[in-house]
């Protein structure tokens, strides 16, 4: 299939947008002092209270309007309902704030760039450069990309988009790993580019697409990305998320600030714990079947962290159910992205906590145990 016949292909256009997100990442990466350049700390609403200090990078906010610009020139019906975690309202060292955005030529873009990077034109043109050249992402890993209903009614959907979950993992660049292979506790192997697309009128993910940006060291500073996928419409359940079933100890992964109570209840079912940085990389590690559970017991991840691998979970049978109201209520809520909870306060974070499983089966047996934490 050439890139001509995908170029209304919603899938196809969100996975070369992700490697083109990698790209950026990378060349963000791969020079510390441009990296330094680059870092500003967020404040007020845009933190994240889990954490002391949280931090976005001119990555963030130009993956983030790379998408929205990308996608949204390929389907203008989305172009209103492309949200992301980032404000694109950035501040250079010398205090000056400016606005990112892609520019309609390549040279609009190398101005604004600029203006962050204070005046540092080389760099600006080499960002923007990646910007504006076109992608079209081939990897056999990838698998055969499906065409999509030709009902699609795209202008009953949204798109969230978190263009570098994991973001203090990718500024510091140091890797721990635990105790078991493939989990790795901090680095860049933790950071994630998350892209979810949700129906606006039901809540419901639907197709989903996660990069990993530096999941392969080809040479130094110089890596090879792996992307999943996943698409959970009512008549087509596909993915390219295919993994041989493991022999191993249940496992289980959460945050280091997870509630003790809510380890030892895992401890008692016979799981052993392990603990990692990133939302989306946790989700994954239940996706790949490295690990059978995620749970988060409280607020601190968002919609833009869980609609990408919500939906490829539910495209193998699994979801991402809120904790709090399922062991509430004693039966399995899925998270929903329904805008029906928009005028509440902070409504974009999952304030119920979650719990993210690769088999829905498997789903009440948690609720039931968790019920006594």
């Amino acid at each position: 299939m050439g890139e001509n016949d995908t170029e209304r292909n919603l899938l196809r256009s969100l996975i070369n947008a992700s490697e083109k997100a990698a790209n950026i990442a990378r060349i963000c990466r791969s020079n510390e002092q441009l990296l330094s350049l680059l870092v500003q700390e967020k404040s007020g609403t845009e933190a994240n209270a889990r954490f002391e200090h949280d931090f976005k990078t001119l990555a963030d906010v130009l993956i983030q309007e790379t998408i929205k610009h990308d996608v949204g020139n390929l389907f203008p019906e989305l172009l209103e309902s492309i949200c992301g975690e980032e404000s694109p309202n950035f501040t250079n060292t010398l205090g000056e704030s400016v606005t990112i955005s892609v520019g309609e030529t390549l040279t609009n873009t190398i101005q604004c760039l600029s203006t962050v990077l204070n005046g540092n034109e080389e760099a600006a043109e080499a960002l923007a450069n990646e910007v504006h050249r076109d992608i079209f992402f081939e990897d056999e890993r990838l698998g055969d990309i499906p065409a999509l209903p030709n009902d699609l009614a795209y202008e009953e959907l949204g798109i969230w988009i978190d263009p570098i979950d994991a973001t203090a993992e990718y500024i510091s660049g140091d890797s721990m790993f635990t105790n078991f292979p493939g989990i790795t506790s901090t680095g860049l192997d933790c950071v994630t580019v998350l892209i979810g697309v949700y129906n606006r009128l039901t809540g419901i993910p639907i197709i989903g697409v996660i990069s990993q940006p530096f999941q392969q060291k080809i040479i130094d500073n110089e890596y090879r990305s792996l992307v999943f996928w996943g698409v959970a419409l009512p008549d087509l359940q596909v993915n390219n998320c295919k993994f041989d079933a493991r022999i191993r100890n249940p496992l289980g992964i959460f945050s280091s600030s997870e509630n003790p109570d809510v380890l030892q209840c895992f401890l008692n079912l016979g799981y052993e714990i392990a603990f990692s940085a990133g939302a989306g990389h946790k989700a994954l590690k239940v996706i790949t079947n490295e690990v059978e559970i995620y749970t988060l017991s409280k607020a601190g991840t968002f919609r833009w962290d869980t609609c990408a691998p919500q939906a490829i979970l539910r495209s193998i049978g699994g979801d991402i159910y809120n904790y709090s109201e399922s062991v509430k209520q004693q039966k399995p809520i899925a998270l929903s992205y329904s805008p029906a909870n928009d005028n509440e306060e902070n409504w974009k974070c999952n304030k119920g906590g979650l719990i993210a499983i690769r088999d829905s089966n498997n789903i009440e047996q948690f609720i039931v145990a968790l019920a006594n934490v």
